[in-house]
């Protein structure tokens, strides 16, 4: 399999995936598992890319937009999914978020934002049936806010594990040359570049996020922790192996 093949390969892979429906109720577990998957496919994806096929790629912009109690938690954790896709974000009003990048890294960050949102709506309802919930002596809404903050935390730092493991996996499959620092300098010329060419300025905010119930905050935390990142993202076993770049 040429090189070349491989890449298409890999980035139908990132669009099927991207593609999928998510009209279900899903886990924190099947999110982080998604995360996985996004992380693998992005990195073979880059591993694979040389300089010439990368300023062929084009940037796009997407935006996602959610409404509702869950943009407490997704709030946090789209920082993570920015990082991990190696993306430019940004917010427009309280419930629009907004991915810039090369297509297949926007495609998988809009993914994995859906998939996120449905966890979060899974967990905190399994949440609202618990003894832990009923058992509370904080107001229902401190209690939920509380163990949206714990999931949001515990998921940012998986996701940005991942993210730790991708770079680093990058960076030790290139060689001692300046090729793969080149490569990536050209992917960020790339962004910004297109960045610049939407004539957006961006400004920083800051939220304040008071945990006014710690029981129900460490209930997020631990539903966070339930995870198994070993599964495919279908949950099938005996997934086939990603391709490799060649040696």
């Amino acid at each position: 399999m040429s090189q070349q093949t491989e890449l298409d390969r890999v980035k139908g892979r990132i669009r099927a995936l991207a593609a999928r429906t998510v009209d279900r109720g899903c886990s924190e577990a099947e999110a982080l598992a998604a995360a996985q998957k996004i992380g693998e496919l992005l990195e073979i994806y880059g591993l694979t890319m040389s300089e010439v096929e990368l300023r062929q790629e084009a940037c796009i912009q997407r935006q996602v937009v959610f409404e509702g109690p869950r943009l407490q938690a997704l709030g946090t954790i789209f920082l993570p999914i920015i990082d991990l896709t190696e993306t430019k974000g940004w917010m427009v009003g309280r419930n629009t978020f907004v991915f810039f990048g090369l297509e297949p890294d926007v495609l998988m960050a809009e993914y994995l934002l859906h998939v996120v949102a449905r966890a979060v709506d899974h967990e905190e309802a399994a949440y609202r049936a618990s003894d832990a919930y009923r058992q509370g002596r904080a107001t229902p809404q401190n209690r939920l806010r509380s163990f949206r903050y714990g999931f949001a935390e515990r998921v940012s730092r998986r996701i940005a594990d991942l993210a730790a493991h991708r770079r680093a996996a990058e960076e030790a499959a290139r060689t001692p040359t300046a090729s793969g620092t080149a490569l990536v300098l050209v992917k960020r010329r790339l962004i910004a570049e297109g960045f610049r060419d939407l004539g957006i300025r961006l400004r920083t905010s800051y939220t304040t996020r008071t945990v006014r119930d710690g029981t129900a905050y460490r209930n997020g935390m631990e539903a966070g922790g339930r995870v198994s990142l070993e599964r495919p993202v279908d949950g099938a076993s005996g997934a086939p192996a990603l391709p490799r770049r060649p040696r």
